[in-house]
């Protein structure tokens, strides 16, 4: 996989949030402890783990469907935890073939934001190899997705990548670091329209305006609200995601 530079392709207007890992106060894990999950056990449930290079994750999966399952690697904002990423897309959470997998940044956010090395791509890529580890995924239904600054991260993977991930489902996203596009991935945004946090106008506005232009597929939900995923938008991404793959 290859990481988004400095270097924005897309004119997009890049602000960094603070403290807004999923929309949420923090609260106490109600996930397993790490370790507690074998490898490979694909069961209902939101498990925590481990990955291969040491960093805390998360994985939710859902109920199985009538086909292999759907996977959504979800990025948390700044300051959040895998917990904080899970959360932000709650809405999915009951939705049948759904697999749903956190990294933790290694930093309080991403190293995009604060550095030209990315750090947390090995993190992103191990997150990704653990969902299909564990459970049968399409290989063709796979997304890339994050709140706020996970957003941004998720967009400058995922528009460098969309050989890679089909898809991208970018809440309350900053804007895009990317210095090369590869690939046609579909894009949901979402936005508050009183997000005082990263103003709409400034950032997801913008986003689909340049996105559209460079001929992406995107589909837009602007709700009235601030810096935060209500269960509704992440119930629709989810939708959405898996009503455009074959």
């Amino acid at each position: 996989m290859k990481a988004g530079g400095r270097a924005a392709v897309l004119a997009l207007v890049l602000v960094a949030a603070t403290s807004c890992g999923g929309g949420r106060q923090p609260t106490a894990a109600t996930t397993t402890s790490p370790g507690s999950v074998q490898r490979a056990d694909c069961s209902p449930g939101t498990h925590s783990f481990r990955l291969r290079n040491g960093r805390r994750a998360a994985i939710h999966v859902t109920p199985p469907g009538p086909r292999p399952y759907a996977l959504i690697v979800a990025l948390h904002g700044a300051g959040g935890s895998p917990d904080d990423a899970l959360y932000a897309f709650r809405g999915a959470s009951q939705v049948p073939g759904l697999v749903i997998v956190a990294p933790a940044s290694r930093g309080p956010t991403w190293a995009i934001f604060s550095s030209e090395q990315d750090l947390d791509l090995e993190s992103v890529d191990l997150a990704a190899a653990e969902g299909f580890e564990r459970c049968r995924i399409e290989h063709s239904r796979i997304a890339l997705g994050g709140f706020s600054d996970g957003a941004t991260y998720a967009l400058t993977l995922g528009i460098a990548n969309g050989d890679l991930f089909p898809a991208i489902i970018a809440l309350s996203p900053g804007g895009i670091l990317a210095n090369e596009r590869r690939g046609a991935a579909r894009v949901f945004v979402s936005h508050g329209t009183r997000d005082s946090v990263l103003p709409i106008a400034r950032t997801s506005d913008a986003i689909v305006r340049q996105l559209e232009g460079a001929g992406y597929d995107v589909t837009y939900r602007r709700f009235r609200g601030g810096h935060e995923v209500a269960e509704e938008t992440s119930a629709a991404a989810a939708r959405w995601f898996l009503a455009g793959v074959g």
